[in-house]
C-alpha cells in the first residue's frame, strides 16, 4: 500500500507538471521532470520484480502487470497530450515514449515471467530452449531501448548546454533479468527431471541431464560475465551456489537411479516367476531379494528427498537474495536532484 500510494503521488505530480508544460522557466527545469518519469517507470518494474520475487499469486502479479502497463500507457498519452518540449524540441519526449512504450510491450508479453517452470517443463526441449531463446532475446533488446533512451538525453542535454546525469554501468533490472533468467533455466530443466524420475527410464533421465549439463556450464561462463557489473556479488554468488548444488545433484542420482531401474527390472521379473511357480526358488532367497530391492529403492527415493529438502531450503535463500539485492541496488533518494549535475 505505501508503494502504491507513493506512485499514486507522483502519478499526480506528474500529470499536473503536463499540464504545465508548455510554460517550464528553463530546460532544465523541463529535463528534470524526466527524472520523475523514470522514477515511475522504476518502481513500477520493481513493483513487479518484487511480486515475482514473494512468490505472489499468479492472479495477484497479472492484476499488477494490468495496473503498471494501464499507468505507464496513461503517462504516454499525458506526454502526447500536454508535453509541447522546449521551444518545440521534443526529442527528449519521444525518446522516453519510446522506451516506455517497450517497457509495456515486455510487461504484456510476460517476457519477465520467470517462474513458470513447472508448465514450462512439460514442453519438448526444443520448445523449452525456444522459450530460453525468446526470454533472452526480448530482455536484450529492452535494455538497448533503455541505453538508447539514455543516449537521447545526453543529447539533448547536450543541446540544451546541460549535462544529465546517467548510468555508466549495466543497468540494475538488466542485470537482476540475467541473473534470473540464469536461475529461471535451471530450475525449468530440474522440474522435468524431478517428473521424469518416477518414470523409470534411464535413456530419458541422462538425456534430461545431458541437457543441463550445458546450461549449467553456459551459466557459470555467464555469472563471470557479470561478475564486474556490480560489486554486490551476493546474486552471483547465490547463482554460482546453485549451480553447483544442481550438479552435484545430477552426480549423486544419477547412478542411484541407474541402480534402482536395473534391480526394479530384475525384481519384477523374479516376483512374477516367484508367483506363478515357473521358477523354483526358495523363499528365504525371494524374502533377501524383496529385502535387497527395497533396500536400493529406499536408498534412491532416501537421498532424492533429502536433496529436494536442501534444494528448497536453497531456493527459498535464493529469493530472499535476489529481493534484497534490488533492495539494495536500486537507488530512488533525490532522484529529482540528482538528475541534472549541479551547475
Amino acid at each position: 500500500m505505501k508503494t502504491l500510494r507513493l506512485q499514486s503521488m507522483l502519478l499526480l505530480c506528474f500529470c499536473s507538471s503536463l499540464l504545465m508544460g508548455q510554460h517550464y522557466r528553463n530546460a532544465k527545469a523541463y529535463i528534470n521532470d524526466f527524472g520523475k518519469n523514470e522514477l515511475f517507470v522504476k518502481e513500477s518494474l520493481m513493483e513487479y520484480s518484487k511480486s515475482i520475487i514473494d512468490f505472489t499469486p499468479d492472479s495477484r502479479i497479472s492484476a499488477t502487470m494490468e495496473r503498471i502497463y494501464n499507468k505507464l500507457e496513461d503517462i504516454n498519452e499525458n506526454l502526447l497530450r500536454n508535453d509541447i518540449g522546449i521551444d518545440g524540441d521534443v526529442a527528449l519526449r519521444d525518446a522516453f515514449i519510446q522506451m516506455n512504450t517497450k517497457t509495456i510491450e515486455l510487461l504484456k508479453n510476460k517476457s519477465l515471467k520467470l517462474n513458470d517452470y513447472a508448465i514450462q517443463s512439460g514442453l519438448d526441449y526444443a520448445d523449452i530452449f525456444k522459450n530460453f531463446a525468446y526470454k533472452e532475446h526480448q530482455i536484450a533488446n529492452y535494455y538497448k531501448d533503455i541505453l538508447a533512451y539514455e543516449t537521447a538525453k545526453k543529447a539533448f542535454g547536450l543541446k540544451h548546454r546541460i549535462l544529465i546525469r546517467s548510468f555508466n554501468k549495466r543497468n540494475v533490472f538488466e542485470y537482476n533479468a540475467y541473473q534470473n533468467l540464469i536461475f529461471y533455466k535451471i530450475n525449468v530443466l530440474d522440474d522435468k527431471l524431478m517428473a521424469l524420475l518416477k518414470f523409470r527410464s534411464v535413456d530419458q533421465v541422462q538425456e534430461c541431464m545431458t541437457f543441463m549439463s550445458g546450461v549449467l556450464q553456459e551459466s557459470l561462463l555467464k555469472t563471470d560475465l557479470y561478475k564486474n557489473d556490480y560489486e554486490d556479488q551476493s546474486l552471483i554468488e547465490a547463482n554460482v551456489e546453485f549451480i553447483h548444488f544442481i550438479k552435484n545433484q545430477n552426480e549423486t542420482l544419477l547412478p542411484l537411479f541407474q541402480q534402482y531401474v536395473t534391480v526394479y527390472e530384475d525384481f519384477q521379473k523374479i516376483k512374477k516367476s516367484f508367483l506363478e511357480n515357473n521358477t523354483p526358488i526358495k523363499v528365504e532367497d525371494y524374502n533377501a531379494e524383496v529385502r535387497r530391492f527395497n533396500e536400493i529403492k529406499n536408498t534412491f527415493f532416501d537421498t532424492l528427498y533429502a536433496i529436494q529438502v536442501k534444494k528448497s531450503e536453497l531456493v527459498n535463500r535464493w529469493y530472499v537474495t535476489n529481493s534484497q539485492f534490488l533492495k539494495n541496488n536500486i537507488e530512488f533518494e533525490d532522484l529529482y536532484e540528482k538528475f541534472t549535475n549541479n551547475d
